[in-house]
């Protein structure tokens, strides 16, 4: 398995770079948040890169929805610029909601614009947060 790299940027947010992944696996998911983690202790805002993913494995896609993930992480936005990588994460976002607000994006720009632009004093104020489903 290759490891994902994972930093704190100057913007606070807490970047994940799965260019090396093309199956999003447990393994790589539990080694990204084991890495966020222990940068950020607390709750944080993500933004994974994932340009080359075209699979997202059941128990991959099962433990980023769990509690413990979810206790850490205030919002997710993904970086994906390939039809099966949208793909792979619809279904992803079908299966497994993440219990956090969840969002795919073709720039990075645009990812932190949504990341950054959140209300999140003492967590996200907004009930229907918005998912793949919403945005696409």
């Amino acid at each position: 398995m290759t490891a994902p790299r994972v930093w704190l940027g100057t913007d606070g947010i807490v970047h994940v770079d799965y260019s090396a992944v093309g199956v999003l696996t447990l393994a790589a998911v539990k080694a990204e948040f084991e890495f966020r983690r222990s940068l950020v202790p607390g709750k944080q805002l993500v933004m994974a890169r994932l340009p080359g993913i075209w699979r997202v494995d059941v128990e991959a896609a099962t433990f980023l929805a769990t509690p413990e993930v979810s206790r850490h992480t205030l919002a997710e936005a993904g970086v994906v610029q390939s039809s099966l990588g949208i793909a792979a994460l619809r279904v992803f976002e079908l299966y497994h909601p993440p219990p956090f607000p969840f969002r795919i994006f073709g720039s990075e720009d645009d990812a932190k614009e949504w990341l950054l632009g959140l209300e999140v004093s003492g967590g996200i104020t907004d009930q229907d947060h918005p998912t793949l489903r919403t945005y696409w």
